[in-house]
């Protein structure tokens, strides 16, 4: 039986990034948790172990170049080559306007979204290339897409997809694929706050999709875990929208409003 491969996720204490950890768990692998809270941490550890996955936590801030390429060198020092790296970890953004944005939160959503996705990428990269295989996971957004009224996140968000199509040309002929995904409005436990708040109109997302529903973390996880699967050994390069068909929606639904159909 060939040895567990080992899949480090960055942000696995909540979110997506847990519920990739919890998914890539239930397959046997050894899951590094990474992040900044340890506590968290643990408690995705310990939710890893009940599925039957080896887990591990190792803190890394991506806002701190140092802590993430110490993250890669402890990886490889006690486990080996990484099979497979999500970058789950970031930070959001509410809506606001260019010409109003403050320059120390632009530079804050840049070294985490964007600065601390690429060096991961670049340090668990030379791991792979090195070992002439692995898959990279990035996580996109809508806004990868789309010009969302987020003035430094969504910036950040496009880069992230213009970054997963450079590495996935630039580690291929090394057996190294490079991916992402793009959520939709996700039901995080942060999304669930806003609404029980009264900040968020639920029914009203939904009206905004083609299936009239809220993403669930564990359909982003599933995304994720084929695309870090043999059964994605062809694809490469993509950024995959897992966003109950908000991108569809969005454009159809305004062109309707000019151009209705008769009946």
């Amino acid at each position: 039986m060939a040895d567990p491969r080992i899949c480090v996720v960055i942000g696995a204490t909540s979110g997506i990034g847990r519920a990739i950890a919890l998914k890539f768990a239930s397959e046997g692998n050894v899951i590094i948790v990474s992040g900044r809270n340890e506590e968290r941490g643990a408690a995705t550890v310990k939710a890893c172990a009940q599925l039957g996955g080896q887990a591990h936590f190792i803190a890394c801030d991506l806002a701190d170049a140092a802590t993430i390429q110490q993250l890669a060198s402890t990886v490889f020092k006690r486990f080996g080559p990484t099979g497979a790296l999500v970058n789950s970890g970031g930070i959001l953004q509410s809506g606001g306007r260019v010409l109003d944005q403050p320059l120390d939160q632009d530079s804050d959503l840049w070294n985490v979204n964007y600065r601390g996705t690429f060096i991961a990428c670049q340090e668990f990269g030379k791991q792979m290339r090195d070992a002439r295989r692995g898959a990279i996971l990035n996580i996109g957004s809508l806004a990868s897409f789309a010009p969302l009224s987020l003035p430094s996140y969504t910036p950040g968000k496009q880069a992230i997809l213009g970054l997963t199509q450079i590495l996935a040309a630039e580690l291929g002929p090394f057996g190294v694929r490079v991916n992402a995904v793009a959520p939709g409005y996700t039901m995080s436990d942060g999304l669930k706050a806003k609404i029980a708040a009264g900040e968020r109109e639920p029914e009203a997302i939904k009206a905004t999709t083609a299936l009239r529903a809220f993403v669930e973390p564990e359909q982003v996880a599933e995304a994720a875990s084929f695309l870090c699967s043999d059964k994605a050994a062809s694809i490469t390069g993509v950024t995959l929208p897992v966003d109950a068909g908000w991108l569809v929606q969005a454009p159809y639904a305004a062109y309707l409003q000019g151009n209705p159909i008769h009946e």
